[in-house]
């Protein structure tokens, strides 16, 4: 595909294009006492003159016709300040309202109350065929093209669509360092759609084939395409792409296969796939192999079926020769416990995650689950005790609260703390190191890549017009804030985020991840699970962790301890941290 085509794609289906359409169908059809009305009263307000007056006045028409339904004042409003140039979301409100007051007169629209709220109803309706343009215009398809390098956080991706590297909100976005070597190498990997799973798995998944999504498949089908990938504020990456998406249900992931194909040469690493698909990535390497090879293919109860059926596909050509783009995946057990293992040094917490003892394959939360059964009256199944450890490390009371009795609560406190002490002290370490005078945290991270964490909380009040009553405001903004839970999963998160941009650097062949989860050609998979043993080794030698909490404390002299200096070996030694 050429720049030529992909920029046709992004000129057609852009959000950008809203307000354009919108201008385009209305043209001709509004009273011209209408438009005089409202551009008269923009300029009159427009007293700041960050923006022309026209654009402001094609906003407002946009965001009162675009919507088949009524919009709130407050989005409204909102929307309008901040398209004439005011940045505080409060000042584009008020602005925006007095505007819409001024301008109700013309007939574009009526405000009135619904639901204890008010609402902005259009006095003027678009054709339905505008209506269905407007309806296509969400989010981009995959390129057809290479993305442009990023060379800074607003210039790569799209030719013509322009968005920040870093996903978000307006205080997320920043100009410092990131990592855009990592990125740019995820962006150059060139994507197909796998005929076979389109062909023959349509039919268990209606659902996900409505016609628009019918349409895109049938316009790349047969063609190589590219995603775009962005950061999230902690460095975690992703790829965009609304209809096609690597980080999407299981069709959707099994619809997508690598179009440099390679034949696979190394047979049981495909074995150990179809094993992981049929709900077997708990036993050994060798005993999922060993499982594998005693199964009628057809016979197999999946526990991903889709995928499972792909890898079986990816079997047959891999027996008559035929090299394939296909992709198995691997993910880390218990990444962020993982992590906080490697950093506090704890061989206790390690054990259960697997980055030691390299000839058993613990699971973590059959491990919890089986200690905390043995003291209680009343059993907790696994899944339950999975979701309440997950959330209890991402630092929540609240959720483990939902989910467990207050004996089970009890129970599961005191196995955990046993189980994981390095992963409990961490979590304190971090809670202790919350910045209460800052509105933000940042800390660069050993490749150069900048975090930068806002604070951001919301807060409620009451407007009240003289004749229209109360109106109820809620914002976002970016604030002080004693809630100090937030802090321990992004640093986790910002960690995991520089060990998955280290696996892009350093393996040399296609391999892309979604967060602690990497594909790959099934070659490769030794490859792989070695290359995250040395990220892991060098983080446990390394004083990265302290490194982070200097940064946010602005402490230069803070210093952490490790209960065990020599985890590094052990690490290197592992079989299963990638299992």
């Amino acid at each position: 595909m050429t720049n030529t085509d992909q920029y046709k794609l992004e000129t057609k289906l852009s959000t950008r294009l809203v307000d354009e359409i919108v201008l385009e169908a209305i043209q001709g059809d509004i009273p011209e006492e209408m438009e005089k009305s409202i551009l008269g009263h923009v300029t009159n307000l427009n007293t700041h003159n960050f923006v022309d007056n026209k654009e402001i006045y094609i906003k407002l028409f946009s965001l009162v016709l675009k919507d088949r339904v009524a919009r709130p004042v407050q989005a409204t409003a909102t929307q309008v300040g901040m398209s004439s140039g005011i940045k505080s979301a409060p000042h584009a409100f008020h602005w925006g309202w007095l505007l819409l007051k001024e301008c109700i007169d013309s007939g574009l629209y009526n405000i009135g109350r619904s639901d204890d709220n008010l609402y902005v109803y259009p006095g003027y309706k678009l054709s339905y065929e505008v209506k269905q343009r407007l309806a296509k215009l969400q989010y981009l398809p995959p390129m057809k093209s290479r993305p442009l390098k990023w060379t800074n956080n607003t210039n790569g991706g799209w030719l013509w669509e322009s968005k920040h590297l870093v996903l978000g909100n307006q205080f997320t976005k920043h100009d410092k360092p990131l990592a855009y070597d990592v990125i740019n190498k995820l962006q150059s990997v060139a994507w197909e759609i796998d005929a076979n799973t389109y062909l023959f798995e349509k039919e268990s998944n209606r659902a996900i084939n409505r016609q628009q999504f019918l349409s895109v498949i049938d316009d790349y089908l047969g063609k190589h395409f590219y995603f775009v990938w962005r950061y999230d504020s902690r460095g975690r990456s992703y790829s965009s792409g609304y209809h096609l998406n690597l980080q999407t249900n299981e069709y959707g992931k099994a619809l997508l296969s690598l179009h440099k194909k390679e034949l696979i040469t190394q047979l049981p690493n495909l074995y150990i796939a179809i094993a992981n698909h049929a709900g077997k990535d708990k036993l050994t390497w060798k005993k999922r192999i060993d499982w594998v090879t005693k199964q009628k293919t057809a016979d197999i109860k999946w526990d991903k079926p889709i995928l499972g059926r792909k890898a079986v596909r990816a079997l047959k050509d891999t027996i008559d020769g035929k090299p394939t783009g296909y992709v198995m995946s691997i993910d880390a057990t218990s990444s962020g416990i993982q992590i906080m293992a490697v950093i506090s040094g704890c061989r206790e917490t390690a054990k259960y995650v697997n980055c030691i003892n390299p000839n058993v394959r613990y699971d973590l939360y059959t491990e919890v689950a089986k200690m905390m059964n043995k003291k209680l009256k009343e059993r907790v199944p696994r899944p339950i005790v999975k979701e309440v450890t997950m959330t209890h490390f991402y630092n929540s009371e609240a959720e483990p609260k939902k989910l467990l009795t207050d004996k089970q609560l009890e129970v599961f406190y005191e196995v955990i703390t046993g189980l994981l002490p390095g992963a409990e002290q961490v979590m304190h370490t971090i809670n202790e190191c919350w910045n209460y005078n800052a509105d933000h945290h940042s800390w660069i991270m050993p490749d150069g890549h900048t975090v930068h964490v806002p604070i951001v909380e919301s807060t409620s009040n009451v407007y009240t017009d003289p004749k229209y009553g109360d109106i109820p405001l809620t914002w976002m903004q970016q604030t002080k804030s004693d809630n100090y839970r937030s802090l321990c999963p992004n640093v986790i998160h910002s960690i995991d985020g520089y060990i998955a941009r280290e696996m892009v650097r350093k393996c040399k062949f296609q391999m892309y991840h979604v967060h602690d989860c990497f594909m790959f050609n099934p070659n490769y998979l030794q490859e792989v699970s070695k290359t995250y043993r040395e990220i892991m080794a060098d983080i446990a030698k390394s004083g990265l962790f302290g490194n982070i909490l200097r940064q946010i404390t602005g402490n230069g002299s803070l210093r952490v301890t490790r209960t065990n200096n020599n985890l590094a070996a052990d690490i290197l030694k592992s079989e299963y941290m990638l299992s």
